[in-house]
């Protein structure tokens, strides 16, 4: 579909599954318990939007702008980010395991209790974007798409031994 705009609304358990929307706008929207899997987004307008409890497998968003955009507690293993200002957004206990953000502007961004195991990171910006407190195991990102990234000691420490392949060990462990 294309140009679709909805200004203001709640939609709940609403399946939009494997749907193209291209120029999407959306504004003071809340998509709950909706199943967007396999739904693609080109070059949407994201104003004050929330997806509160959503199922985003294979979702993928490309280009487009999102104000007080906030993701709360979605499930998004493979979810797909890409070229989009995502400023200021809020992802909160969201399961987003081997997700990607390619070139996205992720400034000031927070990502509280998520799951980022095995993520790809690719010429992200991320100043000031919060990350402590998530699981990024395996997260797949240069020490570059990282700068200005605020993360946990514990973060730090599994970052820097994927990029110089050092191994991080508590004193009295074994070598």
């Amino acid at each position: 579909m294309r140009g679709v705009s909805v200004q203001g609304g709640r939609w709940r358990g609403v399946s939009l599954a494997g749907q193209t929307f291209r120029l999407l706008h959306l504004a003071r929207v809340s998509l709950e318990e909706c199943d967007l899997s396999n739904c693609e987004w080109e070059l949407p307008m994201l104003e004050e939007v929330v997806l509160e409890g959503c199922r985003l497998t294979g979702f993928r968003l490309r280009g487009g702008k999102a104000t007080e955009l906030r993701l709360k507690n979605c499930h998004g293993q493979y979810t797909q980010f890409e070229g989009a200002q995502l400023k200021d957004a809020r992802f909160e206990g969201c399961q987003l395991g081997d997700c990607s953000f390619l070139r996205c502007e992720l400034d000031r961004s927070r990502f509280v209790d998520c799951d980022l195991r095995g993520a790809v990171l690719s010429g992200v910006r991320l100043k000031g974007a919060d990350l402590r407190g998530c699981r990024i195991d395996g997260i797949r990102a240069s020490l570059d798409d990282l700068s200005g990234s605020i993360l946990d000691p514990r973060q730090a420490a599994a970052v820097l031994a994927g990029q110089a392949e050092i191994s991080v060990r508590e004193m009295g462990e074994a070598p």
